[in-house]
C-alpha cells in the first residue's frame, strides 16, 4: 500500500481531517446491492448498521486554510446519538486539526459540499446557549440551489437537513451562496452534482498532472464505483448513475486521486479499469509525518 505523507498539489498541502465516525443502515448505504455481497467488506452490527467515516479535507497554502465539510459536531440529543451510534463530546474536527498544527481560528474558508447533517453539524458551535460559527474567521460556501432546497426539502429527504446546523452561518453573514461551477482560485474548483441532492459541490484541487477529487456522497465508499451501487438516500438515482460514469471516465483518463469522505477502509485511491468497469487501482494511505 503506497503511503503519501503530506501530499502537495501545487501551492497546497493536503491533510485528511478525522471527524470521527457514526453508523447508518447498511441497506440504505448500498441500495439494491444484496447484503451477502456488501457485508464482506462492511460487517453490520446487530441492528444492520455499518460504520461510516466522517473524513474532511484541509487544503493549506497560498495564504489560506480551506476546510471541506465539517462532520457532525457535538450538538446532538441522546436519542439521535443512539440511533447513529455517535459518541463524541468534543468536536472531532477541531481535535484533528490540532494534531496537524491548526486551530479553528486558523481556518479561512469552509466549503460545505451540501447541507445534510453529517456534513454541516460541525460548522456551528453551541456557546452559552447561542449557536455560532465554529470557525469564526472563515468564509463558508454552499450552492444557492442547495441552500434553497435545504429550507424546503421533500418528504423523502427532510430528515437529512437540520436548520440549526447551517442557518446560524447565514445569520452571522458568513455564508456565501454560489451559483454553479466555481473556481476558488486557479488550483481549486467546485464541481456540481445533482443525483444525491440538489447541487452538491465537490472539490478538485489540481496542478500539472496531479488532481485530488473529494468524492463526498457521489462515491461514499470505493464500492460505489460499481454502477448499480447507489445509496437509497439519493434523490435521483439515474442522475447519480450518469454522474458517476462521467466523472470516473474523466478521473481514470486524467489519473486523479479520489479522496473518500465516508469509506472506513480507504482514505484515497487511484482508478483502474477491468472487464466489469472502473475499480480501485492503488490504495493510498495519507499519513502525517
Amino acid at each position: 500500500m503506497p503511503e503519501m505523507p503530506d501530499i502537495k498539489v501545487g501551492r497546497y498541502t493536503v491533510y485528511p481531517i478525522k471527524g470521527g465516525c457514526f453508523s447508518l443502515d447498511g441497506g440504505a448505504l448500498y441500495g439494491i446491492i444484496p447484503r451477502p455481497l456488501w457485508e464482506k467488506t462492511s460487517p453490520p452490527d446487530s441492528v444492520n448498521r455499518i460504520r461510516v467515516e466522517l473524513r474532511s479535507l484541509l487544503l493549506s497554502g497560498n495564504g489560506r486554510n480551506i476546510l471541506v465539510d465539517t462532520g457532525m459536531g457535538i450538538d446532538w440529543p441522546e436519542k439521535s446519538r443512539k440511533i447513529y451510534n455517535y459518541t463524541y463530546s468534543v468536536n472531532p474536527i477541531v481535535e484533528s486539526l490540532k494534531t496537524h498544527g491548526f486551530t479553528a481560528e486558523d481556518i479561512t474558508d469552509v466549503v460545505l459540499t451540501h447541507l445534510h447533517f453529517d456534513h454541516t453539524g460541525g460548522a456551528v458551535a453551541l456557546e452559552n446557549g447561542l449557536r455560532l460559527p465554529q470557525f469564526p474567521r472563515a468564509s463558508y460556501y454552499i450552492q444557492k440551489k442547495q441552500f434553497e432546497w435545504a429550507l424546503k426539502p421533500s418528504d423523502k429527504d427532510k430528515g437529512s437537513f437540520i436548520e440549526t446546523t447551517f442557518m446560524p452561518l447565514m445569520e452571522a453573514k458568513t455564508l456565501t451562496l454560489l451559483d454553479g461551477y466555481t473556481k476558488l482560485d486557479d488550483e481549486i474548483e467546485l464541481l456540481v452534482f445533482n443525483g444525491h441532492t440538489r447541487s452538491q459541490q465537490l472539490v478538485r484541487v489540481f496542478s500539472g498532472d496531479t488532481s485530488i477529487f473529494y468524492a463526498g456522497d457521489l462515491f461514499p465508499f470505493a464500492y460505489h464505483f460499481k454502477p448499480p451501487c447507489i445509496m437509497a438516500y439519493d434523490l435521483d438515482p439515474l442522475v447519480t448513475l450518469r454522474e458517476k460514469d462521467e466523472i470516473l471516465r474523466r478521473a481514470y483518463k486524467e489519473g486523479w486521486i479520489v479522496f473518500f469522505q465516508h469509506d472506513p477502509e480507504n482514505t484515497a485511491v487511484t482508478i483502474g479499469k477491468n472487464e466489469t468497469g472502473f475499480t480501485v487501482k492503488d490504495t493510498i494511505q495519507i499519513v502525517r509525518t
